[in-house]
């Protein structure tokens, strides 16, 4: 006989602290149990328990764009694998220093 850990009225209680806000781990604190056993459980009662990660949106930057810094002694190089680097200036290959 298999003792089943998540009974109807732990899952209606979970339920409402999940829409609460609170996180797995609060949850399986106030159950005395682990937070994947609260993961698990929310997974098989999918319905009942929406995803939180489409709530999350990250917050837009605020203010003008940031100018990259330009050094006259300085130029930036692309390499083989595509990543922008910024070496010294070798003035008989990329000319004059810029004023």
């Amino acid at each position: 006989m298999t003792i089943t850990f998540w009974t109807e009225d732990k899952i209606v209680k979970a339920e409402k602290l999940w829409k609460e806000g609170l996180s797995a781990r609060e949850i399986a604190n106030l159950f005395g149990s682990k937070k994947n056993t609260v993961i698990n459980m929310a997974c098989r009662n999918r319905d009942r328990f929406p995803s939180r990660q489409d709530a999350w949106h990250p917050q837009p930057k605020a203010g003008p764009p940031v100018q990259p810094i330009r050094h006259p002694d300085r130029v930036t190089r692309v390499t083989v694998s595509g990543a922008h680097v910024t070496m010294p200036r070798v003035p008989c290959i990329d000319g004059p220093a810029e004023p």
